[in-house]
């Protein structure tokens, strides 16, 4: 009997493969996304990952993963025995595309040079730092561990370990934050030549210390908000910088091929406490538990999934409107009635009337996009739409 043979690399579909290192030195008060600060159970953490990783080996055969990042929590707390375990485990059980975007999510204070030259031999080809800030009064005040100077650092000993793709994470609506403020850090992200910036506005979320605060808080009221991020998108812009997503600039051909699949609804693999997936039409995500995800792994008893559906077509399509909305581009409205079978004017038409005519909304070359002030008031747009 011949042995099968594995599909050729032509025939395979594409995969995005997302790692959850969900472990920090300490938990920013305003971050609601789940980690710990035991970093005691991080190496049984990660061999319950490699295990994880494993058991989907034979589900993913017929896929190719063409981008993967590493995100946490603070994966640059993973040391260099580490990371090659969890390199030569992700190739064994993985087909990785030639060329694979390989992102890693690095702190400032954790960025050591030789963990980035051994991540570079690795493959890792994108480095993603959380600055946040340049203003060391303002890092304090969002309760950040790390200095600008640090910032600077760690940039530079990715260029050093020639990690040319260099994403910088920055906010803005921050307490007491100025305009000058935000436009110093943005003039020093792109004077750093950073080929990537994702600049998030201050979201205070339930279940925060933020939150238990919030009416302390000396946040921008909406009208200034709203003069940060068009000053923001502006002077991107003149920068020389591509907005291709609400929250996200790039220097022309360096978009973040792994989180344009989750705005356009290709397929992913999440693993790790935390994770998220959308694998075969399924949403699907494992549990916020670090010591119960070990232990269920460890003895191949116990439930990790915390949730799975699969996804109905209303759902897909909201899904749709939802995540391409985000995107500067827009809705392609021709692809979005082959795919869905319905009339895009017949049935948004009347509700974007009122947002084309405010200036929110614009439809033109075959594109339904928002404008950058509809950007602004993104989350009521796409409510108001989605809302069949």
């Amino acid at each position: 009997m011949r042995a099968s043979r594995a599909p050729a690399a032509q025939s395979l579909r594409p995969l995005g493969l997302y790692l959850h290192i969900p472990f920090c030195t300490s938990k920013c008060p305003y971050c609601d996304f789940y980690s710990i600060t035991d970093v005691r159970v991080l190496d049984r953490y990660l061999r319950a990952l490699e295990k994880q990783m494993s058991a989907y080996e034979v589900q993913t055969r017929s896929y190719l993963v063409d981008t993967v990042y590493v995100g946490g929590g603070t994966p640059s707390l993973i040391d260099r025995r580490q990371w090659k375990r969890l390199f030569r485990t992700l190739r064994k059980h993985f087909r990785i595309a030639p060329g694979a975007e390989i992102t890693v999510e690095v702190n400032p204070d954790s960025t050591v040079k030789k963990v980035l030259s051994t991540l570079r031999k690795l493959g890792v080809n994108r480095i993603s730092i959380g600055a946040q800030s340049f203003n060391n009064d303002l890092l304090g005040a969002i309760g950040r561990r790390h200095t600008a100077e640090q910032t600077m650092k760690a940039f530079e000993a990715a260029r050093a370990a020639r990690i040319e793709n260099v994403n910088l994470d920055l906010m803005f609506g921050l307490p007491g934050q100025t305009l000058e403020q935000l436009c110093l850090d943005l003039d020093t992200a792109t004077a750093l030549g950073a080929s990537h910036l994702s600049v998030y506005g201050l979201k205070i979320e339930e279940d925060t210390p933020f939150w238990e605060v919030r009416d302390t808080l000396d946040l921008p009221d909406e009208k200034s908000w709203v003069e940060q991020y068009l000053e923001m998108t502006r002077r991107m812009r003149n920068g020389g910088y591509v907005q291709y997503e609400i929250s996200n600039f790039c220097k022309p051909g360096c978009e973040s091929k792994h989180n344009m699949k989750y705005w356009t609804l290709a397929e992913y693999l999440g693993l790790g406490a935390g994770a998220s997936s959308y694998l075969g039409n399924r949403r699907f995500s494992f549990i916020k538990d670090v010591r119960s995800y070990c232990s269920a792994i460890e003895t191949d008893e116990g439930q990790i999934v915390s949730e799975v559906f699969e996804v109905a077509p209303q759902d897909a399509l909201a899904d749709t409107v939802m995540l391409a909305l985000r995107l500067s581009r827009g809705i392609h409205i021709d692809t979005f009635q082959r795919t869905f079978r319905r009339d895009f004017v017949a049935l948004f038409g009347s509700k974007l009337e009122k947002y084309i005519h405010a200036g929110l909304v614009v439809v033109e070359d075959g594109y339904c996009r928002l404008t950058s002030r509809g950007f602004c008031v993104s989350n009521h747009i796409i409510a108001d739409l989605i809302d069949l």
